[in-house]
């Protein structure tokens, strides 16, 4: 009996190949809890962004966040028609809308984002009148039309089918669209342009 005892504890206690089968599955353990962990504080820092705005170090992490949410809707970005009461001091009026001429250079985006903080969408044209108008008043500027490359088609912002030709369209890195004296023109997205916004009018 004792003999028979010896022998079931040596077949059942082998602690070196226990701890060999487990090293494989604890490394893969600890690359998906450092995954997850990852995930979670990525999480953490959007949380903490937005509860401690006045944390330098906090901003800075929202900051980045939010580029990189802008640069990725970019693709798709579309924007509501604003629509206003009146027309702010220091606007124009022109037929059933309101624009802020702009004097700040900007790139596209941060033109659109600038707009869009005035309760406004960046230019957008109806008609060739209105073209010749705003051509006249302030250009080269920019207006609310892009495309994700030269292989995909010209897109307002507001949604709306273009009934105009932008020209200079074969660029690889023309992206955007800007109003010039001789109609419409294609341009680097990061170029630094003047910019308007625009606003209808209630009716």
């Amino acid at each position: 009996m004792d003999h028979q005892g010896v022998i079931y504890s040596d077949l059942n206690l082998p602690p070196k190949p226990k701890r060999q089968q487990r090293t494989p599955k604890s490394k893969e353990s600890s690359i998906l809890v450092t995954e997850q962990e990852i995930t979670y504080a990525e999480l953490n820092l959007q949380t903490a962004s937005q509860d401690f705005q006045g944390n330098d170090k906090t901003y800075h992490c929202k900051a980045t966040l939010t580029q990189k949410h802008n640069n990725s809707s970019l693709n798709t970005r579309t924007q509501k028609a604003y629509r206003c009461d009146r027309c702010p001091e220091e606007w124009i009026v022109y037929s059933n809308s309101c624009y802020y001429i702009g004097k700040e250079r900007r790139t596209w985006e941060e033109s659109l984002l600038a707009c869009a903080s005035k309760n406004s969408s960046l230019l957008s044209i109806d008609n060739e009148e209105e073209m010749k108008v705003l051509a006249a008043i302030s250009s080269p500027s920019w207006i609310g039309v892009f495309r994700n490359s030269s292989r995909h088609p010209w897109v307002s912002i507001d949604g709306l089918t273009l009934n105009y030709t932008i020209k200079d369209s074969n660029n690889e890195e023309r992206n955007c669209a800007m109003l010039h004296v001789d109609g419409f023109k294609s341009e680097p997205c990061g170029s630094s342009i003047i910019h308007h916004c625009k606003c209808k009018l209630q009716n």
